[in-house]
């Protein structure tokens, strides 16, 4: 983005970009350089290299090609990722701290049983293999029927409903679902797309198929001359919905969305931090609880063995 900004031709650009990368990214970096330098298109190169740029990511480069806006394109796809990254480091922080405490866990619950009874060292290390085996098991199943449900289109909205009613989780979705919706519109609209295929392309980038339903009919109601606005569901929230009224109407619609995604962006935000916050806190308690009742188990065992004799 800054090299383009600063006239630097592309191929130079690329070229600059690609000395400072190592590993695969440079490996893809250098195979877009070569199919630019052949005459290809910066976006056809992209798609050649799937894993590594998403949808978003050609779509916005493909239409910012068409309008001659690249160097605002990478501005915005900079913005965009430094958000989802900002939100994954949050979300990664609060998984950590519980992750650990769970090993942690699996090698000390044992230890009572070995020190009380006769187990031996193997049945010690039988028992700390099987907890976590159990764990990752359960992990890769609910995360196998995840990907499932999503290839069929009428599962994945049934899932989605259902991750949206679970509480505080569902709402920090419900949030960024919208500012998804939104920036990946401001994006499509800024690089020069037109507004109904920005409007119908951004749908796809919800991340959510409940709450892109709900910004479905502002295409349509485009296509058939009216703002945009009175084709949204009045499911969203009026603030966002006026906001967004008042763009079209004045003329300032690029602003008003970018402030929605920034308020909806920012209450998303709030709300994974706080679940990462309080994650780790409700995984200490339920393990305490679970120590605690071991403990109170044990000494009611002791206690009935006394009695007997």
């Amino acid at each position: 983005s800054v090299l383009l900004e600063a006239g630097i031709p592309i191929l130079r650009s690329l070229d600059t970009v690609t000395a400072g990368l190592e590993g695969n990214l440079n490996k893809v970096f250098s195979d877009v350089r070569k199919s630019v330098s052949e005459g290809e298109s910066v976006s056809d190169s992209m798609v050649k290299h799937k894993k590594m740029f998403g949808e978003l990511d050609v779509m916005l480069v493909q239409t910012a090609e068409m309008s001659g806006n690249l160097p605002e394109c990478f501005r915005l796809l900079t913005n965009w990722y430094e958000f989802r990254n900002r939100l994954m480091r949050i979300i990664k922080t609060g998984l950590m701290i519980p992750l650990l405490v769970l090993h942690l866990a699996a090698f000390i619950i044992p230890l009572r049983e070995m020190f009380l009874s006769d187990m031996t060292l193997g049945g010690y290390f039988i028992r700390v293999f099987k907890f976590l085996a159990f764990f990752y098991m359960s992990f890769i199943l609910i995360l196998v029927i995840y990907k499932l449900l999503r290839k069929n289109r009428g599962l994945s909205k049934l899932l989605d409903a259902f991750l949206l009613r679970i509480p505080v989780l569902g709402q920090g979705i419900w949030h960024l679902s919208i500012s998804k919706y939104c920036r990946a519109f401001n994006m499509l609209y800024k690089a020069g797309g037109p507004i109904i295929q920005s409007l119908t392309q951004a749908t796809q980038q919800a991340g959510n198929t409940v709450v892109s339903g709900f910004f479905e009919g502002g295409a349509k109601s485009a296509a058939a001359g009216n703002i945009a606005f009175e084709g949204f569901s009045d499911r969203l929230p009026s603030e966002y919905l006026n906001l967004w009224q008042i763009g079209e109407e004045t003329g300032e619609l690029e602003k008003t969305v970018d402030k929605i995604a920034e308020i909806s962006g920012d209450k998303a935000e709030l709300i994974f931090t706080e679940l990462a916050k309080w994650f780790p806190r409700i995984i200490y308690g339920l393990i305490c609880i679970w120590m605690a009742s071991k403990v109170l188990s044990g000494y009611a065992n002791m206690y009935s063995t006394q009695s007997f004799y």
